[in-house]
């Protein structure tokens, strides 16, 4: 595992995944940061608005690395081996380290949906949390309709654990949140290590 630097000094590790590995943002990623969360469909069921130009993409990633300077979101980019380009990230956010918990987030560029790579992203993350972060647990929440999402979450193991009734307000539409939970023992239990 390799440590890529931020501007602000603190280091996410690189962790490979199979076809992809995880790897701080650059500002050489925000066409891509741009392509991902620009995309009405790929931010649909997000509490966030759409990214409407590079400037705002630009802005993200600054923002990330201010969450990253104060622990409280590390966002690692997902880079596939053969090409270099970032198609997605994945994130824990919310980080508690008093509780031992963080928020799992991910999203995938359009055009990569459906090449298996968040498949091969997501656990290898869930074990560097689980693992070397000694995270206790793991949620993750979700549209009662991205039936994607909850589909990848419930591979993973994680557990449906409750709705939040209207809990996002998103393009001026109130809606749900089905929140799921992972536990440190459950994945063990799985056979991750």
């Amino acid at each position: 595992m390799g440590k890529t630097s931020c501007n602000h000094g603190i280091e996410l590790p690189t962790i490979a995944a199979g076809r992809v590995r995880l790897r701080s943002l650059t500002e050489d990623d925000v066409p891509s940061l741009f392509e991902i969360f620009g995309d009405h469909e790929v931010v649909r069921y997000w509490g966030h608005s759409v990214l409407p130009d590079l400037a705002a993409a630009r802005t993200l990633l600054e923002d990330i690395r201010e969450h990253l300077a104060q622990k409280t979101l590390f966002q690692w980019g997902v880079e596939v081996n053969a090409s270099g380009e970032i198609v997605g990230t994945c994130t824990l956010a919310s980080l508690d380290f008093e509780n031992r918990r963080a928020e799992l987030g991910f999203a995938l560029a359009k055009r990569f949906w459906f090449h298996g790579y968040m498949a091969e992203a997501l656990p290898v993350l869930l074990s560097f949390a689980f693992g070397e972060m000694k995270l206790h647990r793991v949620w993750a929440d979700t549209d009662p309709r991205n039936d994607r999402s909850i589909r990848v979450l419930e591979r993973l193991g994680f557990r449906r654990e409750g709705v939040l009734r209207e809990h996002y307000l998103i393009h001026g539409e109130s809606q749900d949140a089905v929140v799921y939970g992972l536990l440190n023992s459950d994945w063990r239990l799985d056979g991750h290590q």
